[in-house]
C-alpha cells in the first residue's frame, strides 16, 4: 500500500490517506483511498486509454489521473457509492438497458482501441475462444467435471460455435452482472472493466437478459436495441451463456470450489432453456405482485424465498469469466 500513498500524495499533494480493499471483491487489484476532500479508486496493470474513453462515454467512473509506477501502468478514478440493481429494476428499465449497452458497443474511438493486436473476425474469435477453454477443461483431471453428460454436453457447445451467424466484433464488458454495476440515482455506471475486449454483442447482452430478465420481456428489449429477436440471434444469446456458465464452472474447479451449480447452467443454456437460477426467482415473485399489501408480499417473499439469496451464495465477484 506504500506504493498507492506515495502516488496519491503526487497526484493530490495531499498526506491523509486512508487506503484499503475494496469490499465484495470488486476490482481485482485495486484499492480504495479516502483523504478528506476525496474517495477515489486507484487499480493496477489497466488499459488506460480504454478507461479513459469508457469514463467520457459515461458508462464507467471517470479517470482522474493516469501514469506508470514501477513499470506498471495505474489509473485513480471517482469512486461511486451506489447501488446494485436488481431483478425488479431491470424489468423495469429494459430501454435504459438497452440504450446503455450501445453507448459502449456502438463506439467506434473505443473499438479502435480495442482493435490494437485483436482479431476481427467473427470465427477466429469464437474459435479462440473454444481453444482456450478446451485447454482449461483438459488440464483439469476431476471427476466433476469429466463426466460423459458434460463431456458431450462441451462438445456440442464445439459444434455449435461452428453455426453461429458471424457478426461485427464490438466493444463489451465480458462480465455485465449487478456486482459490477451500480446505480446512483437514475444513472448506471459499471465497473471492473479488466476484460473488455471485441466480441460479439450478445456476451454482454445475452448474458445479462439469460441471467437477470424473464424471456417474455426480450422481445421488448431488442425493439429498444434496435434488433429483430431472430432465431439466428438467439442462437447466439444461449451459445454465450453456456461458453460464460462453462467459463465460470473451470474457474470455481481451479479453486477448489463447487462448481455443480455452473455445471447446471452450462447444459440449461446449451439446450436453451430457462436459468434454473432465475426461473425458481421470477416465479416466486410473480407470485408476490399478486399481493396488495406490503406485509402480505413481505411475509410471501420470507417464506417463499425467491433465488437470489442463493444465487449470492455461489457467485464469488472477480473471478474469471
Amino acid at each position: 500500500m506504500e506504493k498507492v500513498r506515495q502516488i496519491l500524495q503526487t497526484k493530490f499533494q495531499m498526506s491523509d490517506w486512508v487506503i484499503a480493499r475494496p469490499e465484495d471483491g470488486q476490482q481485482k487489484n485495486g484499492y480504495v483511498a479516502q483523504s478528506d476532500a476525496y474517495t477515489v479508486f486507484i487499480k493496477f496493470d489497466v488499459p488506460l486509454a480504454v478507461l479513459q474513453r469508457l469514463g467520457e462515454i459515461e458508462v464507467a467512473p471517470r479517470v482522474l489521473a493516469s501514469g506508470i509506477a514501477a513499470g506498471r501502468a495505474y489509473v485513480i478514478q471517482e469512486y461511486i457509492a451506489g447501488r446494485y440493481p436488481d431483478w425488479q429494476w431491470f424489468a423495469d428499465h429494459l430501454s435504459l438497458m438497452a440504450t446503455f449497452f450501445k453507448r459502449f458497443h456502438d463506439d467506434q474511438k473505443l473499438a479502435t482501441l480495442l482493435s490494437r493486436n485483436a482479431t476481427t473476425d467473427y470465427h477466429e474469435h469464437v474459435a479462440s475462444e473454444v481453444v482456450q477453454l478446451e485447454t482449461r477443461f483438459r488440464s483439469l483431471d476431476t471427476d466433476v467435471l469429466h463426466t460423459p453428460a458434460i463431456i458431450s454436453a462441451f462438445e456440442g457447445l464445439k459444434a455449435q460455435s461452428k453455426r453461429l451467424q458471424p457478426v461485427d466484433l464490438v466493444p463489451i464488458h465480458a462480465d455485465p452482472n449487478t456486482k459490477n454495476m451500480l446505480l446512483t440515482g437514475s444513472k448506471l455506471l459499471m465497473v471492473d472493466w479488466g476484460d473488455v475486449q471485441l466480441s460479439d454483442p450478445m456476451r454482454d447482452v445475452g448474458l445479462w437478459l439469460w441471467w437477470y430478465v424473464a424471456k417474455e420481456q426480450w422481445h421488448d428489449f431488442f425493439v429498444d436495441f434496435g434488433q429483430q429477436m431472430e432465431d439466428c440471434l438467439v442462437d447466439r444469446i444461449f451459445w454465450w451463456a453456456a461458453r460464460t456458465s462453462f467459463a465460470i464452472a473451470l474457474w470455481h474447479v481451479e479453486h477448489s470450489y463447487d462448481c455443480t451449480a455452473f455445471l447446471k447452467d452450462f447444459v440449461a443454456a446449451l439446450n436453451k432453456e430457462d436459468n434454473p437460477h432465475f426461473y425458481s426467482y421470477y416465479i416466486s415473485m410473480r407470485e408476490v405482485n399478486k399481493f396488495k399489501t406490503v406485509d402480505d408480499r413481505h411475509y410471501l417473499h420470507v417464506h417463499r424465498g425467491p433465488a437470489l439469496p442463493y444465487l449470492k451464495s455461489i457467485w464469488r465477484p472477480g473471478c474469471d469469466h
